[in-house]
């Protein structure tokens, strides 16, 4: 969870990368491998459900549901629409 709990979730896939590697954002055992599948691969997670995500992860959906509250968003849904918005926005930044 964010250190601080008063903080907006991250708004584009490198600050949630940024808030990981300062520490400010800590993962347990159990949600790192599902955040590692995510960074790794976040054009795939843009466009898939949690269930989809949950079965290439090979983790129950209620993982992926409890990983997106842990960075803070309130839903999948809104967290798979951080990433879509940022992947549209470095893809635009690339033409």
């Amino acid at each position: 969870m964010l250190k601080d709990r008063n903080s907006p979730p991250p708004s584009t896939v490198q600050e949630l990368k940024h808030l990981i590697a300062s520490r400010r954002l800590v993962f347990p055992i159990s949600l790192e491998r599902v955040a590692r599948e995510i960074l790794e691969r976040p054009e795939i997670t843009a466009f898939e459900s949690a269930a989809a995500v949950a079965r290439r992860c090979g983790v129950s959906p209620t993982t992926v549901h409890r990983l997106v509250r842990h960075i803070g968003f309130q839903t999948f849904g809104e967290f798979r629409a951080m990433i879509r918005e940022d992947l549209c926005s470095t893809s635009a930044s690339h033409r």
